[in-house]
């Protein structure tokens, strides 16, 4: 994390911004050269793939992206290839458009095929199962039979879970700072995962503070340069080992409202107030 602060160079910044490394801990850091403060938030590994029914990491096969066109899926799949899996940010490029279609609400509660207003193709892709409604995404020929590439309720609950821990951390380091969003000028967000993740989508199901898409930035690897910048300057070097000063961490564990702002932000955002329609 203190890499990546000195990667991003937050803590010279005359503006507020904030940092988001998503990974199964997720480290937020957020201020600017007055004040910085820090928290990990326990996302646990749903963005990496794991507890998701069909979920892997980003490799060949892999779903990574999600667009409803004319009123059905379209995917884009590492590779090139037959899709067998669904990594992080397919799944919240799923869940987004999920939400935008009405093909699930609020609260993450997928709608029966019966429901009104569904396109033809779409209605075929919801499956009614002991464990409650699934989507089939894709249905593709695998060792001689046809398998079915699904996303089921308990997998949209594992999202929920891990965009809430995210969620609730930034919003805790935004109370301690004293800002809201029209204060927050950019969001950085960093990690190979962090890369990939569609802005828009991560707005949508409410992983990031609702400001503008264009100020929701992917630095890559940020830890990986700062160690770098680390080793290569002297100069860079100091002012890493000041860092640490300057920077407030809070553990979430341990704080009384920790719980509150988790459950206040489990739900998925109304598209109205983030001006989507």
């Amino acid at each position: 994390t203190l890499a990546c602060i000195l990667a991003t160079r937050i803590y010279e910044s005359t503006e507020v911004r904030a940092l988001v490394d998503i990974g199964t801990n997720g480290e937020v850091v957020m201020g600017s050269k007055d004040k910085l403060v820090a928290c990990s938030a326990p996302a646990g590994p749903a963005f990496e793939g794991a507890e998701i029914s069909h979920g892997m990491r980003g490799a060949v096969g892999a779903i990574e992206r999600a667009k409803f066109v004319d009123g059905d899926f379209e995917f884009a799949v590492i590779g090139n290839v037959p899709a067998i899996g669904i990594c992080g940010s397919g799944l919240i490029d799923i869940c987004s458009e999920l939400i935008a279609a009405g093909v699930m609400d609020l609260t993450g509660r997928l709608c029966k095929k019966d429901v009104g207003g569904l396109s033809k193709s779409l209605r075929k892709r919801l499956r009614v199962t002991d464990e409650g409604t699934e989507i089939i995404l894709v249905t593709s020929a695998a060792s001689g039979k046809k398998e079915s590439v699904t996303l089921t309720q308990k997998d949209i609950r594992e999202l929920q879970f891990a965009k809430a821990a995210i969620a609730s951390g930034i919003d805790v380091v935004m109370r301690e700072l004293g800002v809201d969003v029209n204060d927050l000028q950019e969001i950085f967000l960093a990690g190979s995962f962090g890369s990939y993740i569609n802005p828009q989508s991560a707005r949508v199901i409410g992983l990031v503070p609702p400001i503008s898409v264009k100020n929701i930035k992917a630095v890559g690897n940020a830890a990986g340069e700062g160690a770098k910048i680390a080793l290569l300057s002297f100069r860079q070097r100091n002012i890493a080992y000041e860092l640490p000063r300057f920077v407030e961490y809070h553990e979430l564990s341990g704080r009384a409202d920790f719980n509150d702002a988790f459950i206040d932000v489990l739900n998925f955002p109304d598209l109205l107030q983030l001006g989507i329609e």
